[in-house]
């Protein structure tokens, strides 16, 4: 469910960046901006011209916890328990790792450009990822994922940049809203309560 939220924002992400790409090869990747010597075991250092999107924190929407556990199902009549899903905010860095800090700053100004024009992404409006980029296991058949710009303050940014342990490149911070992680697994089942039976004893006046 991450991964496919994320995969979905760097691919179209890429789509609105061809136009201004040097060459054909990938432009924006998944990975960890604190080596940027290496990822995956190839090397995306001065020579690669990437933009990287890197998960730094994962929070639970708390607002959405109460959940409903049950449901009906129609095809086998019965009442299905299941533990209710929980709803994740992500928190992306996305980086301008260019050779040329010019442009750096003008991808950085289309990728704000972009999330602009574009902040809610669905199952309806969104690019599909093919089960190389997301193991199907992996992909939400409905999801809906808000995009908010987070700006955070110079302290913030130390410490983003301090924990990462890598060299400050230009950078934009987002939030993703709403990344919902729902159980397959059923916990119980039961039959479908279809009637009730009220005993009522009338005393009798004597």
């Amino acid at each position: 469910m991450i991964i496919h939220a994320l995969q979905i924002l760097r691919k179209e992400l890429e789509e609105f960046l061809k136009p201004v790409a040097a060459n054909d090869d990938r432009l924006v990747e998944l990975g960890n901006v604190a080596p940027l010597d290496k990822m995956q075991g190839e090397a995306i250092g001065n020579d690669s011209n990437k933009v990287l999107i890197t998960l730094i924190n994962v929070r639970e929407e708390k607002t959405l916890k109460n959940g409903p556990f049950s449901r009906r199902n129609d095809a086998t009549l019965r009442t299905e328990y299941f533990n209710p899903p929980v709803f994740l905010n992500l928190h992306v860095l996305i980086s301008a790792n260019q050779i040329s800090y010019v442009n750096a700053l003008i991808y950085l100004s289309r990728i704000a450009a972009f999330f602009q024009s574009k902040n809610v992404f669905t199952h309806l409006n969104s690019v599909e990822v093919s089960d190389s980029d997301v193991p199907a296991t992996e992909q939400m058949e409905t999801f809906k994922i808000i995009l908010d710009l987070y700006s955070p303050s110079f302290e913030e940014l130390n410490h983003i940049w301090g924990t990462l342990g890598g060299k400050q490149v230009p950078s934009l911070v987002y939030a993703l809203r709403l990344v919902e992680i729902s159980p397959r697994k059923l916990n119980a089942t039961g039959g479908l309560v279809e009637e009730v039976i009220l005993n009522v004893h009338e005393k009798n006046a004597n």
